[in-house]
């Protein structure tokens, strides 16, 4: 009995020194406002990338989370079967950090997850897999509204300094006659 007993206490051992300490997982922080997601790892490898959270009416809501349940290979129930690779979902509202091939990432697009570009959410998906992770939303909608607004006006004012481009008038088609409509045409 005394030798079964050393063994399981060897065992948990062995396990508990294999796990991961507290505090060892990846920090995922997303600035809606700056449309970026930075990642550091906890052996300090850090990625800095575009994100399009959720779009107006569609906020991504700001907080501290944690990871509820990930899937490499998800699709949307809600959205028609829309591919959501590397899912890791954060929110009881089914929102998570998935993989994107739409372009247009750096502005909120989205119905409320964070996308990323598909690579990108690979490498995250695979680090959080291995070390769990803690989300921290931050910079709310109205900040990131703002600061769109902003960049369409400054855009305008560039259009408007530059030459604008014209295009040459298309040539009209005009059917060429050849002495008979097609109306009055009978091939019987």
């Amino acid at each position: 009995m005394v030798s079964v007993s050393r063994l399981f206490a060897a065992l948990a051992a062995a396990v508990l020194l294999t796990a991961a300490p507290a505090g060892a997982a990846v920090r995922v922080r997303i600035d809606l406002a700056a449309q970026r997601l930075e990642a550091v790892t906890p052996q300090g490898e850090t990625v800095n990338w575009k994100i399009s959270s959720g779009r107006p009416g569609y906020e991504t809501p700001s907080g501290t989370y944690s990871v509820m349940r990930m899937e490499a290979d998800h699709h949307s129930d809600e959205y028609d079967q829309a591919p959501m690779p590397y899912a890791i979902f954060f929110s009881p509202r089914g929102l998570a950090i998935h993989g994107s091939y739409e372009r247009g990432l750096g502005r909120p697009l989205s119905h409320g997850c964070v996308r990323l570009a598909v690579p990108n959410a690979r490498q995250l998906f695979d680090w959080v897999e291995k070390h769990g992770a803690t989300i921290e939303i931050t910079g709310g909608a109205r900040r990131a509204a703002g600061r769109q607004e902003a960049e369409r006006q400054e855009g305008g004012r560039q259009a408007a300094e530059r030459p604008r481009m014209t295009r040459r008038p298309r040539p009209v088609y005009e059917e060429p006659s050849f002495g008979f409509s097609m109306e009055s045409y009978s091939p019987f």
